[in-house]
């Protein structure tokens, strides 16, 4: 099945630098983003409402010196230069080892942008999160005061960083609620939930049921539209 995004243009990817742990805390720029992911999501946190890490994969990644940080050269300015640095961040996330095996959870790229606008982060993040999603993967969006409220505690706010950010990384089973939210619009939400049923084959039989249910409840709302939107 295809959830392919129809671009006015295609998309060019730009160059984008990588780095690792140890090279980020030495560059001016990364060193506050590596701080925050050390200090901050790889740690728990006492408006969490659960134990463990901010994100509960971010520690094994880190043991596993499998999360990268990256900086578009020449630096994303604007829209269009941000969506090919977007496009360019998912072709190197799918071409990083591991491709195969169970560790392939535990990679990440950090998309870091300082200076660029959250509007435009926003706008970038909502156009190409399914192309993402569509080969199994997720596209993470972070931002100064970002609004959206933590799963078990809506007052925390797990989104806000003080550098805008796109983080890309695998879809686990646990991405289920992050793919249903009600802000998006029916037919974006079907093909969402589609995908996660196709590339969550292992995910547990709960969880695939309320895929399901989730997906008949998107496509019931899309029959009472007067024009499906994605």
């Amino acid at each position: 099945m295809s959830h392919r995004y129809a671009y006015d243009t295609p998309l060019a990817p730009a160059p984008l630098r990588l780095y690792d742990q140890q090279e980020a805390a030495a560059h001016d720029r990364l060193r506050p983003v590596a701080d925050w992911v050390s200090g901050h999501v790889a740690r728990p946190h006492p408006d969490l409402g659960r134990r463990g890490a901010v994100c509960p994969f971010v520690p094994l990644s880190l043991r596993l010196d499998l999360l990268r940080f990256a900086l578009a050269d020449p630096p994303a300015t604007d829209e269009p230069t941000l969506l090919a640095a977007t496009a360019a961040l998912k072709a190197q996330w799918l071409a990083m080892e591991p491709r195969t095996g169970p560790h392939t959870i535990d990679k990440t790229i950090i998309l870091v942008l300082p200076g660029l606008p959250k509007e435009t982060v926003i706008r970038v993040h909502d156009r190409l999160k399914p192309e993402f999603v569509a080969d199994g993967m997720m596209l993470g969006e972070f931002f100064p005061d970002h609004p959206g409220p933590g799963l078990r505690n809506p007052a925390f706010r797990p989104l806000h960083s003080d550098v805008p950010l796109l983080v890309a990384r695998s879809m686990v089973a646990n991405d289920l609620p992050f793919l249903t939210e009600k802000r998006y619009p029916p037919a974006r939400r079907a093909g969402f939930v589609a995908a996660f049923l196709e590339h969550q084959s292992a995910a547990s039989a709960a969880t695939r049921q309320r895929a399901r249910e989730e997906l008949g409840v998107a496509r019931g709302e899309m029959g009472r539209c007067p024009s499906p939107d994605r």
